[in-house]
């Protein structure tokens, strides 16, 4: 789990401080460039923080148990990607790009939502994010789309 989803941690998801001095405060949007700069440190930080926590609740590459794998998602996975998720809506994206950034933060939304539903998905080869990942990568998203 944490070798697949360490990084993976979606467009999303949550870095406190890694969007410090930008965002809603800005009047102006951000260039593409410097939207995809910004998000994917969100991503970075928010990603290390996920890969730390499973870390210690998991050392080495142990799986956890189904009871666990609950807890996991509802304590650490989704709140870490739900935070990406508003730190990322924070930073103010290219005018044009508006509706494609919300496309993609509503696949991250749809991808947790089925987490919820079943949270034993995150461990079968059919990733609930993986369109949220496509879709940033398209975007041009490198670290929130792994």
């Amino acid at each position: 789990m944490l070798k697949r989803y360490g990084c993976a941690i979606a467009v999303a998801l949550l870095a406190a401080g890694a969007g410090a001095g930008c965002g809603a405060d800005d009047e102006e949007a951000l260039s593409k460039a410097e939207y995809i700069k910004q998000g994917d440190a969100i991503c970075k930080a928010a990603s290390a923080e996920l890969r730390k926590q499973l870390t210690e609740m998991f050392p080495g590459d142990e799986e956890p148990s189904g009871e666990e794998l609950t807890n996991v998602i509802e304590d650490v996975f989704k709140p870490n990607i739900e935070g990406q998720l508003n730190d990322l809506r924070d930073l103010i994206p290219p005018k044009d790009d508006e509706e494609t950034v919300n496309a993609i933060y509503e696949k991250v939304e749809t991808g947790l939502a089925k987490l919820e539903d079943d949270p034993a998905v995150l461990l079968s080869t059919d990733d609930p994010l993986e369109p949220a990942n496509k879709a940033a990568e398209a975007y041009g998203f490198k670290v929130c789309s792994e």
